[in-house]
């Protein structure tokens, strides 16, 4: 039998698992279904790190590796925290997007991206990154950035012709192995709405590393001030850009746990 606990931020779900698993791709599958699994948006797990206090890895719930979440990182970090695994109100997680800091307390926990790079890899080549200069797709302007994930931005007015528009865009040739892809609605500056259609996962409730590359974005174009609220479709977060990185601050709450076989 697995043992598990089940967490999520915003409505971003995630199972964690307490030890490494022999094949975390098929496990992630499985346990991640939400009708014959335990249902979640990924599948993480903790080890020891050389470089960090810990290490994450995450898989998408079609099995999937993705080199960070931002939503699961602080649910990680609550993982951590309630199991003991470390006693600090502050430590460096080792993800394969680099080491990141959190912060938490009772009610939120705060992780610390670097600032937005323009450095591409194998799966970026065909969207220029960070100079905020968008290529045209589906009569839409869209806008790349790296914030530890791959992630394009579209501004829209409303988000009703989204959902076809979504996974056409996420699965468009022009990224050979797909992208996240964020819908933002412009509030006023200091308020934005995200819907986030993943990679690996589709539409999620919630995207933490999605709603940081869309305020990156809208602040490079005026659009928002430095610190921003966003509402997403499972609550609400805060980015806040700082001389240090990128701050995402929410919520990360435990939801239960079981185990499955």
């Amino acid at each position: 039998m697995i043992q598990f606990e089940k967490y999520h931020g915003t409505g971003n779900d995630f199972i964690f698992v307490y030890e490494t698993p022999s094949n975390p791709s098929e496990l992630a599958k499985r346990i991640c279904d939400r009708h014959f699994g335990i249902g979640a948006d990924g599948l993480m797990f903790v080890s020891e790190s050389k470089s960090a206090d810990i290490k994450m890895t995450y898989y998408n719930s079609d099995g999937t590796h993705a080199t960070m979440c931002g939503n699961g990182l602080r649910c990680f970090t609550r993982f951590v925290i309630n199991n003991h695994l470390l006693d600090k109100q502050s430590f460096t997680v080792e993800t394969d997007a680099g080491l990141i800091p959190v912060q938490w307390d009772e009610d939120t926990v705060t992780i610390l991206l670097d600032h937005a790079r323009s450095t591409l890899t194998h799966d970026e080549s065909v969207l220029p990154l960070n100079d905020f200069k968008p290529i045209t797709l589906e009569n839409n302007l869209v806008y790349g950035v790296f914030v530890g994930t791959l992630h394009a931005v579209v501004f829209v007015s409303d988000f009703e012709n989204i959902s076809e528009l979504g996974p056409k865009l996420t699965t468009h040739p022009n990224f050979p192995n797909e992208i996240n892809l964020n819908f933002v609605k412009i509030v006023d500056k200091n308020h934005i709405e995200v819907h986030t259609h993943e990679r690996g996962a589709g539409w999620t409730l919630s995207c933490g590393t999605g709603v940081c590359a869309s305020v990156v974005v809208a602040h490079a174009l005026n659009k928002v001030y430095e610190t921003v609220n966003i509402k997403v479709d499972g609550g609400r977060l805060e980015v806040e850009l700082t001389i240090q990185g990128i701050q995402l601050k929410g919520p990360a709450e435990w939801i239960a746990k079981g185990e499955t076989r």
